[in-house]
């Protein structure tokens, strides 16, 4: 279920328009579990806040690269609903209700990665950074932001209760280390821009 003030899932995500957040985020959490589970673990929490999983067979890439990492993408948003149509365009339309559309936003394109791989400790490394279209409004990043945040909190809070959740840590920035997580990885896999 949707937290409040979010609506619709997918490329017909919306978030309030009074909503404003700070810069998109990551996370890094260790976990005992495998990779093979992380990442299960961390798409249910993005797809229960209106993330949709990609089907990009990742996996199978990151093998013939020889990356020891395993990863799946995510993403909500879409590039026009995320431009706002005006407000001359609501005052002529048929109702003066429809004004209040305009209190929703459609969030611009955000793909999230959640990439892991096994650490030596026998532990497993799961990373989520997000990142935004470049094609989408630059203010449409907030309500993804929002989202991404409860995710990350869920598993978090999942994490602890069921005893798995080693350690967290939020990121602000991710370097260009073989991580699918990266952005020049996210460019080269996918194609995201």
């Amino acid at each position: 279920m949707l937290g409040r003030g979010k609506l619709g899932t997918g490329t017909d995500a919306q978030f309030h328009f009074f909503e404003h957040s700070a810069t998109l985020t990551g996370a890094r959490f260790v976990l005992r579990r495998t990779p093979a589970d992380a990442i299960p673990f961390a798409l249910a929490r993005l797809v229960a806040e209106g993330f949709t999983v990609r089907d990009d067979n990742l996996d199978t890439k990151l093998r013939d690269l020889g990356s020891p990492w395993l990863a799946q993408a995510a993403e909500i948003g879409d590039a026009k609903g995320s431009w706002n149509k005006g407000l001359v365009a609501d005052l002529i339309e048929d109702t003066p209700l429809v004004f209040l559309n305009r209190l929703q936003r459609g969030i611009s394109p955000t793909l999230v990665m959640a990439a892991a791989r096994e650490l030596p400790e026998g532990v497993t490394e799961l990373v989520l950074y997000p990142h935004t279209s470049r094609k989408g409004h630059p203010q449409g990043s907030a309500g993804a932001a929002s989202r991404l945040r409860s995710s990350m909190e869920a598993i978090a809070v999942a994490g602890t209760a069921d005893g798995t959740l080693v350690s967290y840590e939020q990121l602000r920035g991710i370097r260009n280390d073989g991580s699918p997580a990266s952005q020049q990885m996210v460019r080269e896999l996918l194609d995201w821009r």
